[in-house]
């Protein structure tokens, strides 16, 4: 099994709960959320001092790989410890069965993530195996991860549960623990456990107690199994999270006394989670994980038609993917998979089944049935070459943690607003095979057959299900969604051209409102009318919604709940309507943007400009006193408590233990300086990956002996603050990085025409393409403002708040008669265009295509930066993008205020 990548999202999340984590050493939890997310920290049932944060991540998104890169992430960044105790919590036993498996297999990503750090000292383990693992390792010598059911921890009594009971298996340990001085002065650490719900032994445990073990425990914490976690303060993990957010659920969470809790979710509960990062569908589509659109077919005519039909796009997908194997993108056999109707209905499960083989002479071996009591899917591996399964019916939901990665189609006989389960089929059509975009655009998309009356009314009943069920949000599913007749494979008998067309005129979304009456004031506006829907006279509503007649509507709803349903509705409605108009909804094109790269003589071949070129030629001294003595890090210690400082404002406190010894060292009461160089070289590698591993030592050890004598900081106690310590020395290396990079950028790249410079020139071989569907807006960052970009290229907009001076550039752009389009630009690769500089990539604020056919860069700047070095250096960059391109680019640095000229008049002077 390979190693497996993270993707760029899934990076982002964990550098989101880094920062914070860090970032909540020194502020604590609460402090270091609202600085993050910019809202208040619900401190729920565990206090202000446990950070207790949740990564939102929509169906497909890999929660599980998140985790597994959490566990190491917040043992370093807020436990400080090497050998961390972690229970990572699921919803099933199916799922703890397969997460256990998958942890404890050689190879598997999740446990590579794991051994990557901790080696062989990773154990991972059942509750059942806990006892296993001998006392001294814990903490020490085994970095300990016992995966679980939330269930097994939950519930009232807790003398109901043997992980509370007083186990024999867990008496060494206990004795242990006190003869290590985890009982002594007063018991100061088992202390811990005597304010934890249900871990003390009481009067009642003697008297039910036919063994009479306990008699001389009264009042002490029982030899348990959850005592014996809760003593270690686990990194709790908790997946599927919006299910624990229960008073029994909380109190089981407390009975662990975590150190920090993560939870994972879709669906969080808003008013009761603190989710510290969002990701997106378009994210999640970006990196090739999901398909999109969701081509929606409605069949009004009944379920024979949806049947059919959905029979004839797996037939016509099977043909493109024949195509696709052949050109060199591997096997793929799409599946169905067939919702039926209950047993007593018209076309439950074997009547369906029936149904495909006689009268639609599909062979018996292609279709089978997947439900409680049949279990046709029992030893099949669906993604073998010989397996011949292309039709799987089912009625409710399937087997937990049941993959089928060929599922392309759903075809649900059940009403969408009814259907409990098409959420968790639609899912698994939705994921990506091997998550790699596939070179047939027919093979990118997922696709539905539905029993509805017309598309509007499945588009909005499916976006329901997305937004609810699964974990997206409104402007996602807005252009998650599309006609069949729009795209290929629908459109026509064409399915040679491999070139997505330009997406013909649609019908304007209309969403018909239950709540409302049709008053004439009402019927007067322009989209609003009265149909007759299911025998009943109903409003609809098509076109935008505007903040007038959203006014009106709401007028006539009573109560606050009722009325934000409405609104909700509302919002919906014109998430649809603006992706159905954006230009990359339209299957418009933008224009290429030249990438910049560099010859080092005018016959020398053209390479891609990269800031790793630039370091290539950089040869840093790391053994000059300023590269070994660490500006801001320095330690004072008084008593048992030493503080550390990181820089002016940053400081960490910590308490000395023999806890958390050194990695290499586990129980010994000596540590060496080459010990602690070892350490920090073993957890810096990928920080310093520029350096061999002799330079890295000798950096290390250059920069431990300053500590030690110039600074006289004892051994032990920079031992115990060696995370601070390596992430001093990485901040430290980076900025003696940046300030050689920019020299030598400066001299390569920005001095054309001076001795030694590089030929830089634009590479239209290789362009920047802005694609239809890859704009992977993170979502609270989002633009949620009223007013309606009309000339943005997606629908969407990152990181644009509704107000301000950005706010007023975008407008201004958004009008401009030389604009065609225009994107509110990414700051990361591959969907956001950048420039190299001498510290990474800059991405200007805006890109537009301009209607006589140049592109154009546009950044805005504050008056407060116009004179930073580095903001100079983007902009001498942007200025030679523009003057390499033989005036088909154009670069603006633009200000409130410039030699004179308004915002607008600096726009209109760049784009003429």
């Amino acid at each position: 099994m390979t190693a497996l990548t993270l993707k760029s999202y899934q990076q982002s999340a964990l550098d989101a709960l880094a920062t914070y984590a860090r970032a909540a050493r020194i502020q604590g939890p609460a402090a270091a959320f609202a600085q993050h997310a910019g809202r208040a920290y619900n401190a729920d049932a565990f206090g202000p001092d446990v950070p207790c944060v949740c990564l939102r991540i929509p169906t497909g998104g890999g929660k599980t790989v998140l985790a597994a890169h959490a566990v190491p992430l917040l043992a370093t960044e807020w436990r400080g410890t090497d050998a961390p105790v972690a229970v990572w919590l699921v919803p099933s036993d199916t799922i703890r069965t397969q997460t256990l498996k998958a942890l404890q297999t050689s190879g598997h990503p999740y446990r590579e993530a794991l051994e990557a750090v901790y080696g062989l000292g990773l154990r991972v383990c059942s509750l059942d195996d806990v006892a296993q693992v001998p006392a001294p390792q814990w903490g020490r010598q085994a970095v300990v991860i016992v995966v679980a059911t939330i269930q097994s921890f939950r519930i009232d009594d807790a003398g109901q549960r043997n992980v509370y009971s007083f186990t024999e298996a867990f008496e060494p340990h206990f004795k242990y623990a006190l003869a290590q001085g985890k009982g002594a002065e007063g018991g100061r650490d088992l202390a811990c456990l005597h304010a934890l719900p249900d871990a003390v032994v009481t009067p009642e445990d003697v008297a039910q107690d036919p063994t009479g073990i306990l008699a001389g425990f009264v009042g002490q914490p029982r030899w348990s199994l959850a005592n014996w976690l809760a003593l270690h303060r686990p990194i709790v993990i908790v997946d599927e999270a919006h299910n624990t957010k229960t008073d029994k659920s909380f109190t089981a969470l407390q009975r662990l006394n975590p150190s920090c809790i993560l939870e994972l979710t879709a669906t969080p509960i808003e008013a009761r989670t603190n989710v510290l990062y969002h990701v997106s569908a378009q994210e999640l589509a970006a990196e090739n994980m999901i398909k999109l659109p969701i081509v929606l077919a409605e069949h009004p005519e009944g379920w024979p038609a949806a049947v059919f039909g959905a029979v004839q796009t797996q037939r016509k997908l099977e043909a493109e993917a024949l195509k696709d194997e052949a050109e060199g993108h591997g096997y793929v056999r799409p599946i169905v998979l067939f919702q039926a109707q209950n047993v007593g209905d018209e076309m439950p499960p074997e009547k369906l089944r029936s149904y495909l083989i006689n009268e639609l002479k599909l062979p018996e071996a292609q279709v089978v049935v997947a439900t409680g009591t049949t279990r046709g899917l029992e030893d099949l591996d669906l993604a073998a070459r010989d397996c011949p399964v292309r039709f799987i019916i089912t009625v409710q939901a399937l087997r937990e943690g049941w993959d089928c990665p060929f599922a392309y189609v759903l075809c649900s006989l059940q009403k969408l607003t009814s259907a409990t389960a098409v959420e968790q089929l639609l899912g698994r059509v939705l994921r990506m095979p091997y998550a790699q975009r596939r070179g047939r655009e027919a093979l990118n998309r997922a696709y539905a057959h539905v029993c509805a009356a017309e598309f509007s009314a499945a588009a909005h009943a499916l976006a329901d299900r997305l937004i609810h069920h699964m974990g997206f949000e409104a402007l996602d599913v807005a252009s998650m969604i599309a006609q069949p007749a729009t795209l290929p494979l629908f459109g026509g008998d064409d399915l040679e051209s491999n070139v997505p067309p330009a997406l013909v005129h649609q019908a304007l979304i209309a969403t018909n409102f239950e709540a409302l009456q049709a008053t004439p004031e009402l019927l007067a506006l322009p989209g609003v009318q009265v149909k007759t829907i299911a025998g009943a006279q109903q409003v609809v509503v098509a076109g935008h919604i505007g903040a007038d007649t959203e006014a009106l509507m709401l007028a006539q709803v009573r109560g606050p709940k009722k009325q934000e349903q409405l609104r909700e509705q509302v919002a919906q409605h014109n998430a649809l309507v603006a992706a159905q108009l954006a230009p990359a909804a339209r299957g418009v094109p933008f224009a290429p943007l030249p990438t910049l790269a560099y010859r080092e003589d005018a016959q020398a071949p053209l390479w891609p400009l990269e800031r790793e070129a630039v370091l290539e030629a950089v040869e840093l001294d790391l053994l000059t006193p300023q590269a070994v003595q660490l500006p801001g890090f320095h330690v004072a210690q008084e008593s048992d408590v030493f503080e550390i400082s990181l820089s002016a404002e940053a400081r960490v406190t910590l308490r000395r233990t023999d806890v958390d010894q050194m990695a290499m060292d586990y129980g010994s009461s000596s540590i060496s300086a080459d010990d602690l160089v070892r350490w920090l070289d073993q957890s810096l590698f990928k920080q310093l990956h520029e350096l061999t591993q002799s330079q890295r030592r000798a950096y290390l050890a250059a920069v431990v002996n300053d500590q030690l004598h110039r600074c006289g900081v004892p051994l032990v106690v920079l031992a115990q603050a060696r995370f601070q310590l390596a992430q001093s020395i990485t901040t430290h290396f980076g900025d003696l990085r940046d300030a050689a990079a920019k020299q030598q950028f400066r001299q390569l790249v920005l001095q054309a025409g001076s001795q030694g410079a590089w030929l830089v020139e634009p590479d239209w071989a290789h362009p920047h393409v802005f694609e239809p569907g890859r704009y992977p807006a993170p979502v609270l960052s989002r633009y949620a403002g009223r007013y309606q970009f009309g000339k943005h290229y997606f629908p969407v907009l990152a990181d644009l708040k509704d107000g301000g001076e950005e706010f007023v550039c975008a407008q201004l752009l958004d009008r401009h008669p030389q604009v065609k389009h225009w994107v509110r630009n990414l700051d990361t690769a591959p969907c956001g265009f950048g420039l190299p500089t001498s510290r990474g990539r800059f991405y200007a604020d805006f890109v537009a295509e301009l209607v006589d056919g140049r592109v154009a860069l546009l950044e805005y700047k504050g008056a407060h930066l116009q004179n930073d070095p580095y903001e100079i250096e983007k902009s001498q960059v942007g200025a030679l993008w523009a003057q390499t391109s033989g005036g088909r680019a154009v670069f603006g640095w633009l200000t409130k205020q410039q030699d004179g000229k308004t915002l607008a008049q600096q726009l209109d002077a760049v784009l003429a």
